[in-house]
């Protein structure tokens, strides 16, 4: 019985060794792959600012004196909260749209804003 183990540990352990190790790089490179075409598809007004999905995050509204954020004449701030992390290192944050839209998620978009409600918890 034990020339069968080592028999079937020489011939079938190495050759499935082998094509496991062959399906995991195929496995790893097509993951890599369309990580890459989702990444490169993705328009850039969806990128996120922490957990908020904003339509214009490289483009923050203009703040106030008071550091409030404002939007030009004619649009309004729509706003909603979401939180990022986990405990104990949750942060809450406030996320905003300046649009004519009547909600955060209709346009048009002229610029947003991001600010942190809670830092300690959610």
């Amino acid at each position: 019985m034990d020339h069968l183990n080592k028999m079937s540990e020489g011939t079938d352990s190495s050759s499935r060794r082998g094509f496991l190790g062959w399906m995991g790089r195929v496995g790893v490179a097509a993951i890599g792959a369309v990580a890459g075409a989702t990444v490169m598809t993705k328009p850039a007004a969806a990128a996120n600012w922490r957990c908020c999905n904003l339509a214009l995050p490289n483009k923050f509204c203009s703040t106030n004196s008071s550091g409030q954020y404002v939007c030009p004449s004619g649009y309004s701030m729509k706003v909603w909260q979401c939180c990022s992390g986990s405990a104990p290192y949750q942060r809450k944050y406030a996320c905003g749209e300046c649009t004519k839209g009547g909600d955060c998620s209709t346009g048009p978009f002229i610029c947003s804003a991001g600010w942190t409600v809670n830092a300690n918890g959610c």
